[in-house]
């Protein structure tokens, strides 16, 4: 009789087993809220899409009908009940400089909760940043004081280089990104009119790896070098560098005919957008310009056409204080994938770029005069995991007037 009833028990058991296995989860409701960041004026959403991945059956839901409600887009989307990761990207349209720029933003959330299926309780904000596709690469080292000749304290320009690196633990493709300088001096604070450093950064130049999108990979942890001259440069001046394997170099047809560049084919020359400079590209070798990595969201005619800026400044001269005016180019800093600024140690007056991008600075001299930062260049800092340090101070960030990496 026992052994019946065990059976019976047995059987109940595997019956009640299939039909959980086999319930249907239950719909329900969730409202998605995205939020804008509070610091772009006149900012709307362009277009946007949110994906929600359920942490236990790995489906995916997606919506991207919104709706502004107040200061947010809201949409409400229904799914089974369960616990799900969302990750919203968007585009994000605000105004700059007089006129108007576009950029994408992106937000997540973990585990979110979505029940009660007969309310609409379950809710979700996701507050939008700032979203690069090459976010991990990093301005690694930046050699701008140049060697000397030997034997002298006379600089040998030539051979002046920056190096990128894929900071992350994936593959990046380099190729659209743009190396930019800053057109200010953090060793002169202006005072602009109109003033658009909180949301951008004005340049004097801008070169791009060229490419197609898929051209440039670079696995985690493997680096670009970009050369002012990519040759050997210690067969001219045995003091200076071998930069004969960097990838690519700066080139610049010059109009003027006593500074010609040249052309090394052992390196892609980049891209030239813009200039202000006379002569061929060469690093502000006492350290009081920025660098800054880039990812271009317009083509070059809309650039040019779209992002020109004329401002005047005070310039205070001995002879008292009057007006004069400039122009340039300006990038958003929603662009800026990465940001460095130097300055001269004792003569430091202001960051040219936005503390968003760099809350500090970094050097190689100490005056402007001081001809010991000839053969040193400032060095990222990596942690007890090898990996390069990036919180976005470059004071914390960059061990200044080191040996440069490449010299021997």
């Amino acid at each position: 009789m026992n052994k019946f009833y065990l059976l019976f028990v047995m059987a109940v058991a595997l019956t009640l087993t299939s039909c959980n296995k086999d319930e249907v989860a239950v719909d329900a409701p969730l409202r998605i809220y995205l939020q804008l960041p509070i610091n772009l004026d006149n900012a709307s959403l362009v277009n946007a899409e949110v994906i929600l991945t359920n942490i236990e059956t790995m489906a995916t839901y997606s919506v991207s009908e919104f709706k502004l409600e107040g200061n947010n887009y809201m949409a409400t989307v229904v799914v089974p009940e369960g616990r799900y990761n969302i990750t919203a990207n968007g585009d994000i349209s605000y105004s700059i400089g007089g006129g108007t720029t576009t950029t994408t933003m992106k937000a997540e959330a973990q585990g979110v909760e979505v029940a009660n299926a007969n309310s609409s309780s379950s809710m979700v904000s996701l507050l939008f940043n700032n979203y690069n596709a090459e976010a991990g690469m990093v301005i690694e080292e930046i050699f701008f004081t140049s060697s000397t000749f030997s034997g002298t304290q006379r600089p040998y320009t030539d051979d002046q280089y920056l190096i990128i690196t894929n900071n992350s633990d994936h593959l990046i493709y380099a190729d659209g990104l743009a190396i930019v300088e800053s057109k200010f001096q953090s060793d002169m604070q202006w005072e602009l009119t109109p003033n658009l450093m909180k949301d951008a950064v004005t340049v004097s130049w801008l070169y791009l790896i060229p490419g197609n999108g898929t051209s440039v990979p670079v696995e985690a942890g493997q680096s670009l070098v970009v050369a002012l001259n990519a040759k050997d440069h210690t067969l001219i001046n045995p003091n200076s560098i071998d930069l004969s394997a960097a990838q690519f170099e700066f080139y610049d047809v010059s109009p003027n005919t006593e500074f010609i560049d040249e052309d090394n084919p052992s390196a892609v020359n980049l891209t030239k957008w813009y200039s202000d400079l006379w002569s061929y590209t060469m690093l502000n070798n006492k350290g009081s310009k920025s660098y800054g990595l880039v990812r271009m969201h317009s083509d070059y005619d809309t650039f040019i056409a779209d992002n020109y800026y004329n401002y005047t400044y005070l310039v205070n001269a001995a002879w008292g204080t009057y007006e004069s005016n400039g122009d340039g180019y300006y990038i958003p800093n929603s662009w800026v994938i990465d940001w460095v600024n130097l300055a001269i140690k004792n003569e430091w007056a202001w960051n040219v770029a936005s503390a968003s991008l760099d809350s500090g600075w970094t050097y190689c001299a100490e005056t402007s005069s001081d001809k010991s930062r000839y053969g040193t260049s400032v060095i990222r800092k990596r942690d007890t995991s090898g990996i390069l340090v990036d919180t976005n101070n470059s004071t914390n960030d960059f061990l200044p007037k080191q040996k440069p990496s490449l010299s021997k």
